[in-house]
């Protein structure tokens, strides 16, 4: 058993799933010039509670370290603006959102979500607490106050604007340190009929995918329906509809409401059957994704070492924080992937922490032979650009570790 509290329901009953070994804070990337492991490292452990079935990694860094400044953008792709302008619809559409309504969205970002309300006409509010992006929000125009939201900021809210219609968070809600506070702060700022629309990393297309790589410090928990259920229940809230979306390799995205306020739907009875059926409630299922993982590895460093062995050069396609965790469980470092190349200006000139991979600007005229595809959850999007389409009929290619280790090429795919 980990020496944890389950972060969920409380009990004591932990166990270990994988080690991912100690490793530094995925997006605190560091100058180049720095001695080696000058950043602190911490654990990484995966469990599974027995009592609730939360799946949890055992190790807080303070939510002030990673969240004050952040380098990720929510609008750097065209994916998920895309992606936020289809939900916003949705959800406008089935709760009738208008110019009085307020939408409240936790972890707010540079604000690409709640710029896809405009055509509504519904006052909007961010809550952001890295200085950075809330900024770039603020200069679109998104209305943004910088802190952290928890309950103290829900009364606040109360307070200077009212209740909010709908309140959301995308992508936030595995970062909360102080969950339950979280939540009670949720229930406070709903109307009595007001939805909270969580879309979050589905801990079962994790399994399904062998995506071991979303677990890193600032994903405290991974949720299936029932252990998200399980919080929520906790505070006098349900989720009424369920579904799972595509983007980031699997997402569920949850409606809910205050106990008995709205009728269950079938979508919840079958997302629930599902995971009992697939076993997303028994540690056994979780004890065989580190199984995978092991052999994950195996292939994909095999395969690193043969580009090498035969002088062909690999780059990473991007720097994100997923990639940091899976370069360090790995061991993967210079030796095998040169570089990462990136277009966020706040990464480039800094490393991947631990591996130390420099990242560079992507341009034009300097290609490897083959691209790690860190973020491999956007590999559709990053496979109709011209200019990567032009690579691969030049005789480059893609390397994509998750789910399974492939290599696209002008060729077609192969599996390795």
């Amino acid at each position: 058993m980990l020496d944890l509290a389950c972060r969920c329901c409380g009990a004591r009953r932990v166990e270990l799933v994988i080690d991912l070994t100690d490793q530094p804070h995925c997006n605190r990337l560091v100058r180049q010039e720095l001695p080696a492991r000058t950043e602190p490292h911490y654990a990484l452990r995966l469990g599974f509670c027995r009592d609730c079935t939360m799946v949890q990694i055992d190790h807080t860094i303070p939510k002030e370290s990673m969240f004050s400044d952040y380098p990720y953008v929510s609008g750097t792709t065209k994916t998920l603006p895309a992606h936020f302008a289809d939900t916003s619809r949705r959800i406008a559409a089935a709760y009738g959102l208008g110019p009085q309504d307020l939408v409240v969205d936790i972890g707010s970002n540079d604000g690409t979500w709640l710029k896809q309300y405009t055509p509504f006409g519904c006052r909007v509010l961010g809550v952001e607490a890295a200085a950075n992006v809330a900024k770039l929000a603020q200069d679109a125009g998104i209305r943004t106050w910088q802190r952290f939201f928890n309950e103290d900021c829900a009364r606040d809210i109360l307070a200077e604007f009212g209740p909010a219609k709908i309140v959301t968070a995308a992508g936030v809600f595995f970062h909360l340190e102080e969950l339950h506070s979280v939540v009670r702060g949720i229930e406070q700022l709903l109307t009595e009929d007001g939805v909270f629309v969580v879309q979050a990393i589905y801990l079962g297309g994790m399994v399904e995918n062998t995506a071991f790589d979303q677990v890193y410090h600032e994903h405290l928990c991974y949720y299936t329906l029932r252990s998200l259920s399980a919080l929520l229940e906790r505070h006098g809230l349900e989720v009424f509809e369920a579904t799972l979306v595509p983007i980031h390799g699997g997402t569920i995205e949850a409606h809910v409401a205050r106990r008995g306020r709205r009728n269950v739907g079938d979508s919840v009875r079958a997302m629930q059957a599902e995971e009992t059926r697939k076993g997303f409630g028994e540690i056994a299922t979780y004890q065989r994704l580190a199984r995978n993982v092991l052999a994950l590895r195996e292939k994909l460093v095999a395969l690193l070492e043969d580009y090498r062995a035969r002088g062909r050069s690999v780059w990473a396609y991007g720097a994100p924080a997923k990639g940091a965790t899976l370069l360090n469980s790995f061991g993967i470092g210079p030796d095998l992937v040169e570089k990462a190349v990136e277009r966020n200006p706040m990464k480039i000139g800094l490393a991947i922490p631990g591996v130390r991979i420099p990242i560079v600007e992507e341009t034009a005229d300097a290609k490897p032979d083959a691209y790690l595809v860190l973020a491999w959850n956007f590999i559709d999007e990053f496979l109709k650009n011209p200019a990567n389409i032009a690579f691969m009929q030049g005789g480059g290619e893609f390397i994509v570790p998750i789910p399974n280790v492939q290599v696209v090429g002008a060729g077609g795919v192969r599996q390795v």
